[in-house]
C-alpha cells in the first residue's frame, strides 16, 4: 500500500522521531512511503529514510494579524490538499494535533482514510487555542485517533471507542557509536554523568531538576549533570544554574547527534517532566541498560519503568523526593548495577518491528472498504 505521512517539520523532537522510525518501518515492509513536512528544511534534525519520497510544502509563516492567519490557513487547506492529491495514497497519517487538524481539514470530502496520532498529553491544557477547540469539531473525522499511550487515550473518551487505539512510538535501533562520541566542552571524563535530554521547555521542567541537584551537589563531587537539548528556556536555565552556584557540576551542552553514545557513556538518566505523551529518552535510556529515575507525570512514564525493577518512580513536581531518588543512586553503584541489568529487558515492547507491525495490521483495518 501507499502511506503518506504528514507532520509540520523534521526538528528534534518526539513526534518529528517516531514519525522518520515509522516511515522507514514502513519501508522496510515493501510498502510505498510519502512524507510531506508543511515547513522547509532548514528545520531538518531527522534524516529521511532511504526509499521514502519527500515532498516540502515551505508553509510555516508567522502570522501578524488575524487576517493573516486566516488567510495563511486557508492557503495551507488548499496546498495540502492537492500535494496529497499528487501523491494518490492508500491511507494518511498526520502527527501532532495542530497538522492533524490542518490535514483533516484539507482532506474533508475526499476518499482519502486519515489516521491522527496524538503525541503528548492534551488533559494538560486540553483547549490549546483555537487548534485545540478545532480539535474537538473535526476528530470524529478521522478513521483512527492513535494515542502513543494510555494516559494520552484517557482524553478522548469523548470519542467512540471504534475510533481510538493506543501505538506506542518505536525505539529507534541501537548502535554502537562510541567511536563518534566528543565530550561535550566543560565534561570531566574522570566523573560520573547524570543526564537528561529534552527541549529546554516548560513541560521537560528542567527548574525541578536543577532544584533538586542543588540540594543533592556537594554530596556528590565526583558527579556531573548533563541536561542535552535546545529551546526558548536556555538563558532562564544558564541563569538558573549561575545563582546556584552549578556552573562547574551542571552543562547544557544542546542538541547532541549521537544520543546513544551519550546514554551507553552515562552512569544515571533522570527525567523531570510536568507532563509528557511518550518520552522515547526513557525506553531508550533503559535499552542502553542505563538506571532511571522519572517524575512520575501524566502521562507515559507509568508505562514503561517498572519501579524498583529497572527505576524509580516519584511524585510528580516533588523536587525533595526526586533528590532523595537521585542521592539514593549516585550514592550506590550497585543499586545501579542491579537496575541497569534489568533495563534491557523491556524495551522488546517498543522495538520497530513490534510497532511498525501495529500500525501495518491498523492500516488494512483502516482502508477495508
Amino acid at each position: 500500500m501507499h502511506i503518506t505521512l504528514v507532520i509540520s517539520s523534521l526538528s528534534c523532537g518526539g513526534a518529528e522521531r517516531a514519525a522518520t522510525l515509522i516511515a522507514e518501518g514502513l519501508i522496510k515492509r515493501d510498502h510505498k512511503v510519502s512524507l510531506i513536512t508543511i515547513a522547509g528544511t532548514e528545520k531538518d534534525f531527522y534524516k529521511v529514510p532511504d526509499g521514502v519520497y519527500r515532498k516540502v510544502l515551505n508553509l510555516a509563516k508567522d502570522s501578524p494579524t488575524l487576517i493573516h492567519a486566516l488567510w495563511h490557513n486557508l492557503y495551507r487547506f488548499f496546498v495540502l490538499r492537492q500535494a496529497v492529491h499528487s501523491l494518490q495514497p492508500n491511507v494518511v497519517i498526520s502527527f501532532m494535533y495542530p497538522t492533524n487538524v490542518l490535514t483533516l481539514l484539507s482532506l474533508t470530502k475526499t476518499a482519502y482514510p486519515v489516521i491522527v496520532s496524538e503525541q503528548n498529553d492534551p488533559t494538560i491544557n486540553p483547549d490549546e487555542g483555537w487548534w485545540g477547540k478545532l480539535r474537538r469539531i473535526v476528530y470524529p473525522l478521522a478513521d483512527k485517533v492513535v494515542s502513543v499511550s494510555q494516559g494520552v487515550d484517557i482524553y478522548f473518551k469523548w470519542l467512540p471507542k471504534s475510533k481510538r487505539t493506543i501505538i506506542y512510538n518505536p525505539l529507534q535501533p541501537i548502535k554502537d557509536e562510541k567511536d563518534k562520541i566528543i565530550l561535550p566542552q566543560g565534561a570531566d571524563p574522570n566523573k560520573k554523568w547524570a543526564i537528561a535530554m529534552g527541549r529546554l521547555h516548560y513541560q521537560k521542567n528542567f527548574e525541578l531538576l536543577l532544584s533538586a541537584f542543588h540540594k543533592i551537589v556537594d554530596k556528590h563531587p565526583d558527579w556531573q549533570l548533563l541536561i542535552f537539548g535546545e529551546g526558548n528556556l536556555r538563558l532562564k536555565l544558564e541563569d538558573i544554574v549561575e545563582k546556584l552556584g552549578l556552573k562547574n557540576q551542571v552543562l547544557l551542552p544542546g542538541i547532541t547527534n549521537v544520543p546513544i553514545s551519550i546514554f551507553k557513556r552515562s552512569e544515571l538518566f533522570i527525567l523531570s517532566s510536568h507532563f509528557e505523551g511518550l518520552p522515547a529518552v526513557l525506553f531508550e535510556a533503559l535499552a542502553c541498560g542505563l538506571p532511571v529515575v522519572s517524575t512520575d507525570c501524566p502521562s507515559g512514564p507509568r508505562e514503561i519503568i517498572r519501579d524498583g525493577i529497572d527505576g524509580v518512580l516519584v511524585p510528580n513536581e516533588d523536587v525533595s523526593s526526586l533528590a532523595v531518588a537521585m542521592d539514593r543512586l549516585m550514592s550506590d553503584d550497585e543499586e545501579r548495577k542491579r537496575l541497569a541489568e534489568r533495563a534491557p529487558e523491556g524495551s522488546s515492547r517498543f522495538s520497530l518491528d513490534v510497532i511498525t507491525e501495529k500500525w501495518e495490521i491498523l492500516l488494512k483495518e483502516v482502508i477495508q472498504p
